[in-house]
This record gives structure tokens, sequence and C-alpha cells, in this order.
């Protein structure tokens, strides 16, 4: 595992024959002589398809969370049974109360479920609410709250942070990881809730490297009009990647654009995905 860099899709909206399907993400990640579950999807999904992937999810030492909803964070209670020992990574607003807007005057609730709630808040469970750039070992970091500088990149206006849907939620909690290697970045995404852009030049500009090797996760780009998806893809074909594995909430329309406009790099992912990079 130290000369390597082995990341395996556990859970996603999409699986692998004899995985199971489940929306949201989760993550796992052996790197630099660690292992790490990057979001434990919306339920049990992930734990079920890591058992016949034979990836022994025990052997968690941290537990990154991209942000606080509950395709994402649902998981968490199961991920700590399985390694009570593990080590979560969040920012502090990934706990507060989340909504998305399903009508006029009416949101349904979409943050961390209760029980994920209270493992968090548990005294005894280690917990490290993130304010900036924490790195996990000598080649892995979490990017912690990412700046938003792109005028295209914006959070839809149907997150709230009230049942109402008044208060718009800006999803400050967003993160996302990066792993070194000699070759450049591997940029692991939760949803890209900052943009994909905004969140990959800050890992540029925070690791001091320019070189981007592989971008996998999600982009939350579904819903999203042309211009944006264009722009992004502009974006990406400038830091000349070797690889983009679009997933989850990217959407078809995006997923299918990036698809025909980058074919030599372009590899698809679910459930069950591995790849392999070396460090």
């Amino acid at each position: 595992m130290g000369e390597e860099v082995r990341i395996t899709v556990l859970s996603e909206n999409h699986a692998l024959e004899g995985l199971t399907p489940e929306y949201g993400l989760s993550v796992w990640i052996e790197a630099d002589g660690t292992r790490i579950l990057f979001d434990t999807g919306m339920a049990g999904a992930f734990a079920a398809n890591a058992a016949k992937l034979g990836v022994d999810l025990s052997g968690t030492v941290h537990l990154a969370l991209s942000h606080g909803h509950l395709d994402h964070t649902g998981g968490v209670p199961l991920a700590l049974q399985q390694a009570p020992g593990a080590l979560i990574h969040l920012h502090i607003d990934a706990t507060g109360p989340k909504y998305h807007v399903a009508g006029e005057g009416r949101a349904d609730f979409i943050g961390m479920p209760e029980p994920t709630l209270r493992i968090i808040r548990d005294a005894s469970v280690r917990s490290m609410f993130l304010t900036d750039v924490t790195r996990l070992t000598g080649r892995v970091c979490l990017t912690g709250p990412i700046p938003r500088r792109t005028a295209f990149e914006k959070v839809p206006q149907s997150f709230a942070l009230d049942p109402e849907g008044r208060r718009p939620d800006p999803i400050e909690d967003d993160q996302a990881l990066w792993i070194e290697t000699e070759e450049g970045l591997i940029v692991v995404l939760g949803c890209s809730h900052s943009g994909v852009v905004n969140t990959v030049e800050h890992i540029r500009e925070k690791s001091g490297r320019k070189e981007i090797r592989a971008i996998i996760g999600g982009m939350h780009l579904m819903g999203s009009d042309q211009e944006t998806i264009r722009k992004t893809a502009d974006a990406i074909a400038s830091w000349n990647p070797g690889l983009i594995s679009p997933n989850h909430c990217t959407g078809d329309t995006a997923c299918a654009y990036f698809r025909e406009r980058f074919p030599d790099i372009y590899a698809p992912s679910a459930a069950g995905s591995v790849f392999v990079f070396s460090l």
C-alpha cells in the first residue's frame, strides 16, 4: 500500500454487477500508509459492498465527511461500528440543519440523520472540526472550506437552512480531499458544492502543485446549464489531467458532455470501480 494509491468506490448511484447501488457516495482510499473512508453514502450499501470487494473497514484510520447531507453521512454509525477508533473529520456547519426546497413554502430535511449526529456529538468519539487545510498524512490532505471565486459556479437556491426554504444554504461545510503523487495531484470530490473549478484551484494553491493527475467524484452539475458545464470542461482541459471520473451528482448531461469531450481520459465510476496509481 505504501507504494501506490488505491481508490475504491464503495457506494454510488450505480453499481457494478453483484454490488448494491445507493444514491449518495462513499469512497475507500488506501494511500501513503493509511486507510481513509471518504463519506458513507445514504445508509449501509458501502459496508455491504466493501465486504464483497474484500475491503476491511475495521482498518479505517480517518473518516472524512465532504459535507453534511444525508446521502454522504447516513452510514456514519455503521462505519464507526466497524472502526470505533476512526478519527472523524468534518466542518462544524456539517452538523447544522439542511433542507431541499420541494415546493412553495415547504422543504425536505436532507441533513445528517439523528443517529449520525448523536455519534459525532458523543464525547467518546474523536471528531475533528476543520477550519482550514488538514494534512492526514504526508501526502493526503483535506481542503477544509473552499473559497468561492468563479462567477459561474453557484450553489442552487433550492438548498436551504430552514424548513420553510427561506434561508439559502451556502453549504460552507463542503470540502474535498487530495493526494500528492510524483506525477501530480489526485483529487477526490464529494459533491463539489463549492464548484469543481473553485475546488481544484484551491487545491493547486494550497498544495503548491499545478499538475492534476486525476479527478474522481461528484461534481454537482445536474441541473446546470450548458454554459456552466462548458466552462467547467474548459477548466478541466486547462489542467490537462490524466483521468476524470465524474459520478453521483454530476448528472447525465454533464457526464455525456465530458465523455464526448475527453474520450481518452474519461472513466465511468460506480460502486465497485477501482483506480490504482503509483505514488
